[in-house]
């Protein structure tokens, strides 16, 4: 990663405008659902991730070459983050907050303040965890959800659906393995960890 992250630095320090949007097309989903986590504003995530890469094209001759570029990302989006909920705290002056909202904003501020980069790992995890459910077949997905997110019991489920208990269990062992090939990428322990029901 090191050594690739390395390339990636030198080609936009050169300013390869390909190398940037295969950046830009990697990175910003991931970063827009971080900021958008703790801002809780799609609108402003969007402009935050945006100003972001505006930055980093606008300062690509600055970058050190030693930069690993996923931790850089995520802590300028971190800093951006931070920087809109102090804007949004000067706003308060002015503005009427209620009292859930203002609480929002300082609860916001400590979880960034104690974020670690591991944590982009398990979030990155927890998204393809997500991704994968929503693409599993469509009574496949329902019947997992029923069992895993509603935590219904198989013949709940088998009775609300008119369907026997074999064909739940065999819906479910078919989501779980579609889910462990999806996810085989990542570390058995802190997949268990993650999602206990695999």
């Amino acid at each position: 990663m090191a050594h690739n992250d390395t390339i990636l630095i030198k080609l936009l320090k050169d300013g390869n405008i390909n190398v940037f949007e295969s950046v830009y097309s990697r990175y910003y989903g991931p970063l827009f659902t971080f900021c958008n986590q703790y801002i809780d504003n799609k609108e402003a995530a969007k402009e935050l991730v945006q100003d972001l890469f505006l930055m980093l094209w606008e300062g690509k001759e600055k970058l050190n070459k030693d930069t690993n570029l996923r931790s850089y990302l995520y802590h300028v989006a971190r800093n951006n983050c931070l920087n809109y909920l102090k804007h949004l705290k000067v706003q308060e002056k002015y503005l009427q907050y209620s009292k859930r909202q203002k609480l929002e904003i300082e609860l916001n501020q400590v979880a960034l303040n104690n974020f670690f980069p591991e944590k982009i790992y398990i979030e990155e995890l927890e998204m393809r965890i997500n991704d994968s459910v929503q693409s599993l077949p469509p009574r496949c997905k329902y019947i997992f959800e029923l069992s895993r997110y509603h935590e219904k019991k198989y013949t709940e489920i088998a009775t609300e659906l008119n369907i026997s208990v074999k064909t739940v269990e065999n819906q479910i062992q078919k989501a779980l393995k579609i889910l462990r090939k999806n996810l085989a990428g990542y570390g058995k322990l802190l997949f268990l960890a993650t999602l206990n029901f695999l």
